[in-house]
């Protein structure tokens, strides 16, 4: 194949040195995020998975009520509860799990 600059095939032209370079990491993080055992994230797998649970079910319910003033509807409390209760032990878990994880492998 022929390209329209300087009549040169395709495959001959080079851009740059095509050199792959690989930039050495002296921290462990995942896409930015320090890792546990740094000073930021230094908690046990407990309350991590407690804290995120906590957050979660708060959030929840803050939308709930929200959503409930917005529409003018009238907002069933305990099914409210009963549902962002489970979520919240649900994803609570979640990050319990994937704190016993990193600890595991920092």
């Amino acid at each position: 194949m022929i390209s329209a600059l300087n009549n040169k095939p395709i495959s001959t032209i080079k851009f740059g040195d095509n050199k792959q370079t690989t930039k050495p990491s002296s921290d462990k993080t995942l896409s930015g995020v320090p890792l546990r055992g740094t000073k930021r994230l230094n908690y046990s797998p407990v309350t991590i998975g407690a804290l995120n649970g906590v957050c979660w079910f708060g959030v929840g319910m803050l939308l709930d009520k929200l959503s409930a003033k917005l529409f003018k509807s009238k907002l069933n409390t305990k099914l409210s509860l009963a549902l962002q209760g489970a979520f919240g032990l649900f994803m609570g878990y979640q990050a319990y799990k994937v704190a016993k994880n990193e600890n595991k492998s920092a």
